[in-house]
Parts: structure tokens; C-alpha cells; sequence
């Protein structure tokens, strides 16, 4: 089975900033210093007939003031496909250049790592959203055709709405949800956020040019549950088709419940089930689209 992660990190603790992986800085995790360390492409290893052929790689804060740097770094180094997801902060006296700064950059190859841009929403997602600046840069964003990864709560009424309202403003731009099944996977979800949470994922489905991620499970829950990620899993899938569906590790952060090999072996295995419960969605190429296929096309990554 080929395999395109569609969400993962590197850390080049030597050559780069990453402010928020230092003990002092937030976030404050316990258990932060446990991935807060060196690692590249040769710690992606997997076995059980799985290959990784090629994976995107997202901003993890190499150098937020100078995104560029973290990209040309990893253009260095890297060995396989990629793409990258680049830094931006989309409120700042900078965005406008700073996306024409990653748009313009070029690997020795003559085309570029650079697919699309995050800035980090999070608990901020709603004022983020309706600043006056953002609009312009997602806009410029799309001019490049750069899609914008939205790490967001989809429970969020009002920066769902927000989000809603930049897709209207902003007619070509393709947004790419990151780690939406998260909040759902905690223990203590509860039904009425559930409820809200699938009310929004269907008014963001009504877009075709939004995707979902699902990964970073572990972001909520340190020690989620495959059954419980599998019915995220189903209900995505359900709301916004196969095609626009990504399966993803968050790399090195998935690390927190298990190996990347385990990950992947258990992505398999959850839709090989799947595909028995549900043949007629699941069965055919479905999993080849949610493990590799529908990354490439979403992030142009061309094997």
C-alpha cells in the first residue's frame, strides 16, 4: 500500500527558532519534551507491504518571522516528494509579502515545494477570521493558487460562520480543515457539541473547495481509541464524500500514542473493517483515495 501523509512535522532543532517547543514557552505540556526532539525523513519508517511515496510537510515553527527559511531547508534535505505548508500570519503588516516571498520560491528543480499556507486559528479562529487583513491575504493566497490550512474547533459556531463567510469572499481559494476529528476523539465530548460539530462540518461541505484532514488525534486525547476514530472517520466521510477526506499522522506528535508504522498499520486495518460494514463507500479504491491519492490531488504532489 502507497501512502501520502498528508500532515507531519520535522524538527531541525539546530538550524532552526521553534519557540514553542522550549519548556519555558507555551503550550505546557507535560509530556512536551517527548517529541521535542531532531527528526527528519529517515524516522518515517513502516513495514506490513506499506511505502511512503511522498508526504506534505507542515510550518512547525523553524522560523515564523522568515517562513521562507524553514522551506528552503527542507528543500535541502529532503529526499522524497513533498510539498510544504508554509508559516503566515494573516494579521500582520507583513502577509501580502510575506506570500509573495513563498509564493516566488523555487526548489533546484524549477517548481515549487510550497502548496499552501497555515496560520494557527485555534481558540482565535473567529477574530482571526473577520479581520480586515485576512480576507486580502487568503485572497492573494489563492492568487498563487495556495490553498490555506484552517486548524480550527468545528464546533465553533462563530469561526465556522467566519470561515464561511471567507470562502463566499474568496471564490477560488481550496481549504483544507486540519485535525477535525481532534476534539471529538477527548473522553469527555459531549453530545451537544457532537451535534454541532456535524451541523458545521455540513454547511462546510456545501463548498467543494473544502477538504478535511483527519489526524492529530492525539492533540485531545493522549490515548485515543481506534473505534472511536473509526466512526469519525465513517461520519466525514459520510458528510463530504471520499474524495475530499485525507488521512494523516501529524507526525511526530502521533508519536505521544504510538510508532508511525503502528499508525499507518492501524489506518489500514480500521478501513479494511470499514470496508466490510460499509462495501458500497468503503470498498474498492476508497482506501488508496483516504491514504495517498486524494493528498496528491489536494496538495498537487505529482509521483
Amino acid at each position: 500500500m502507497k501512502i501520502v501523509d498528508g500532515h507531519l512535522h520535522f524538527f531541525a532543532l539546530d538550524a532552526g527558532d521553534y519557540y514553542w517547543l522550549k519548556p519555558q514557552h507555551p503550550p505546557h505540556w507535560q509530556d512536551k519534551q517527548a517529541i521535542a526532539v531532531p527528526s527528519d525523513e529517515r524516522n518515517l519508517k513502516l513495514t506490513n507491504g506499506h511505502t511512503l511515496v511522498g508526504y506534505v510537510h507542515v510550518e512547525a515553527g523553524f522560523d515564523n518571522e522568515r517562513p521562507w527559511r524553514e522551506i528552503r531547508y527542507l528543500e535541502q534535505h529532503a529526499q522524497l516528494p513533498f510539498k510544504s505548508v508554509a508559516c503566515i500570519d494573516l494579521c500582520s503588516v507583513n502577509t501580502l509579502s510575506h506570500i509573495e516571498a513563498l509564493a516566488g520560491l523555487y526548489s533546484v528543480t524549477g517548481q515549487s515545494s510550497v502548496a499552501g499556507l497555515r496560520h494557527i486559528l485555534d481558540e482565535q479562529a473567529a477574530p482571526i477570521l473577520a479581520h480586515p487583513k485576512t480576507k486580502h491575504g487568503l485572497k492573494r493566497c489563492s492568487e498563487y493558487e495556495l490553498s490555506f490550512d484552517a486548524q480550527l474547533d468545528i464546533g465553533d459556531c462563530r469561526a465556522v460562520k467566519a470561515l464561511l463567510n471567507i470562502l463566499d469572499a474568496v471564490p477560488t481559494l481550496n481549504v483544507i480543515i486540519n485535525h477535525v476529528g481532534a476534539a471529538l476523539i477527548a473522553t469527555d465530548v459531549t453530545a451537544k457539541y457532537v451535534k454541532q460539530w456535524e451541523s458545521n462540518m455540513q454547511a462546510l461541505a456545501q463548498c467543494s473547495r473544502v477538504a478535511v484532514k483527519l489526524s492529530g488525534w492525539e492533540m485531545h486525547c493522549r490515548n485515543w481509541q481506534w473505534r472511536i476514530a473509526q466512526k469519525i472517520v465513517a461520519k466525514t466521510v459520510a458528510i463530504f464524500g471520499i474524495e475530499r477526506v485525507m488521512l494523516a499522522s501529524n507526525f511526530p506528535l502521533s508519536n505521544w500514542r504510538c510508532s508511525y508504522n503502528a499508525l499507518w498499520s492501524g489506518y489500514n486495518t480500521m478501513l479494511n473493517t470499514l470496508a466490510e460494514q460499509m462495501p458500497a463507500t468503503f470498498g474498492g479504491a476508497a482506501t488508496d483515495k483516504l491514504m495517498a491519492t486524494n493528498t496528491a490531488k489536494w496538495y498537487s504532489l505529482n509521483l
